[in-house]
């Protein structure tokens, strides 16, 4: 399924986007819309992908009888993504969108691997 969506993507990079017409009309919007949902499908299933590495680092810290959180270990996943950033996304919503998806990435790894009365959180 992923190479699919990738195969997709793909073949709409390919094209060449289409000029913007003086006089728009909502027809106009439609090779944006399907590069948009095409895009879509891929982050979704990289996300996951990010989520199931997340889980296994937090599932061999509880083995291990490690923390699950290091503070520092955040801060490492922003500054990674923040200094890859090409833009146009500032640096402000790339560090936004990451801390969610990091947030995410806990409550999974909270519902994986620790007790109800844990309270430590996983690494991102």
């Amino acid at each position: 399924m992923v190479e699919s969506a990738i195969q997709q993507a793909a073949r709409l990079f390919r094209a060449s986007p289409p000029e913007t017409p003086e006089h728009p009309t909502e027809k106009d919007m439609a090779f944006w819309r399907e590069r948009i949902d095409a895009l879509d499908r891929i982050i979704v299933h990289l996300l996951n992908e990010r989520a199931v590495c997340a889980a296994a680092i937090g599932g061999i810290k509880k083995k291990l009888g490690i923390p699950v959180y290091v503070p520092t270990r955040e801060e490492e996943v922003i500054r990674n993504v923040t200094t890859h950033n090409p833009g146009p996304l500032s640096d402000q919503a790339v560090r936004r969108l990451y801390e969610r998806i990091i947030d995410e990435t806990r409550s999974l790894e909270r519902h994986l691997y620790q007790h109800p009365s844990d309270t430590e959180c996983s690494d991102p």
